[in-house]
């Protein structure tokens, strides 16, 4: 049997980063000894443990330990390898593939941390730092992080006191007391602008469609919302519905549908663009209501990305996705806290960019949102199972009353 011995740092018992550890060895085929355990004694200590990890095969220990490696776990103490990439976008066969954990990497001795981490994508050697880069952002020549040792990730652990992002993130039920987990979204959102993190939105065009928009635009115009990031859909019909006083077509007054209004965003979209795009619409009074022209009016910057299945689209959509996906990553340097609300597309997609550590809700009608958000990677969000118009309202109740 071959052997390798691993040590685990921190609060590895309740974030259950032992437990997973130990499924991982077995499940790979391994085994494993405790040689050294070290609880810690209080709320605040860390624990720690050395394992012997033993396997049967080379191939099959390496397996392993690369998979515990992403569980936080660190082996040889030894600089990180690195190999130049072959050309502009393409990376040494043998490449390091981030997680959205905190990640650190040993060069010359010492320990770097990587900045911009984000999941599936590389860690490169930049004027002596080391960042996550995205793969097509990757220039020739440039020494990209490979499999092995050097490299440390350092899994999200439970907050030391109570938070309904440590203790509900994984339930994904129509049954989650709602009110908690609110209240929970308000307390992070005030945390957020004590700590000067962002409070970053990703918002869908169900917003507008559910009535929640009005509580939305207060939010941003009392400014909750430093940053919005969306698509076509969401701003076309919030214009829409400022212009025409339709969403869809139907009558956001009545609640009816309009004889003719399914040609109402087309009109929006019309309008909004002959007066040279949303700012320009804003100051000119085109649109005077609204998440749109609230942002406009507060000077909250928003990021429009394009899709295939866009109308018009509006001026200030970004039609490029790899324009897209760069201001994307750039509006969200600095979050602490990510609300995504009725957003596959532009949720799951903001997901792929946050690191672990950002606080992450995630409110749709359906359960399946949520949950593909959680298997795609975003293990922190919580999930909410609720009307967004509600959820909205019930916000914005809650941060009122510390105001």
């Amino acid at each position: 049997m071959l052997e390798e011995t691993i040590t685990l740092e921190g609060h590895i018992i309740d974030s259950d980063v032992l437990r997973r550890v130990f499924a991982r060895i077995v499940e790979g085929g391994g085994q494993f000894e405790i040689l050294d355990f070290q609880v810690g004694q209080t709320n605040e200590e860390p624990s720690t443990a050395r394992l012997s990890v033993r396997s049967k095969t080379a191939e099959e220990l390496d397996a392993i330990l690369e998979g515990l490696s992403y569980l936080g776990a660190s082996t040889r103490i030894e600089d990180a390898r690195f190999a130049a990439a072959e050309a502009n976008g393409i990376l040494p066969d043998d490449f390091y593939s981030t997680t959205n954990f905190d990640t650190s990497i040993r060069v010359a001795g010492k320990w770097l941390p990587v900045a911009a981490q984000k999941m599936d994508a590389a860690i490169v050697l930049r004027d002596g730092h080391a960042v996550c880069v995205k793969q097509r952002a990757v220039k020739k020549d440039e020494p990209v992080a490979l499999r092995g040792g050097g490299i440390r990730v350092r899994p999200p652990e439970r907050e030391r006191k109570y938070s309904v992002f440590g203790f509900m993130s994984n339930e994904v039920s129509a049954e989650v007391n709602k009110s908690v987990a609110i209240r929970g979204c308000a307390h992070s959102m005030r945390k957020s602008r004590e700590e000067g993190s962002k409070i970053v939105l990703v918002t869908g065009p169900a917003v507008i469609h559910s009535g929640g928009d009005q509580a939305l635009a207060r939010l941003v115009r009392d400014g909750w919302i430093d940053v919005l990031l969306t698509g076509n859909a969401f701003a076309v019909h919030d214009l829409e519905k400022s212009i025409l006083k339709t969403s869809l077509g139907i009558c956001q007054m009545s609640g009816r549908a309009v004889e003719g209004g399914s040609r109402n965003h087309l009109f929006a979209i019309n309008t909004v663009n002959r007066a040279g795009g949303v700012a320009k619409a804003v100051e000119t009074g085109v649109v005077k209501s609204g998440v749109m022209y609230e942002c406009v009016r507060t000077g909250t910057p928003f990021v429009l990305a394009g899709s295939i299945r866009d109308d018009g689209p509006l001026l200030d959509v970004i039609t490029d996705v790899r324009d897209a996906q760069e201001a994307y990553i750039e509006a969200l340097e600095g979050a602490g806290t990510c609300l995504i609300l009725a957003s596959a597309l532009h949720g799951i997609a903001v997901g792929n960019l946050l690191p672990a550590r950002v606080r992450t809700v995630c409110v749709d009608m359906l359960e399946s949102i949520p949950t593909k958000l959680a298997n795609r990677g975003t293990h922190q969000a919580l999930g909410l199972v609720t009307d967004v118009g509600f959820f909205l309202e019930s916000l914005e109740r809650e941060l009122a009353k510390h105001e």
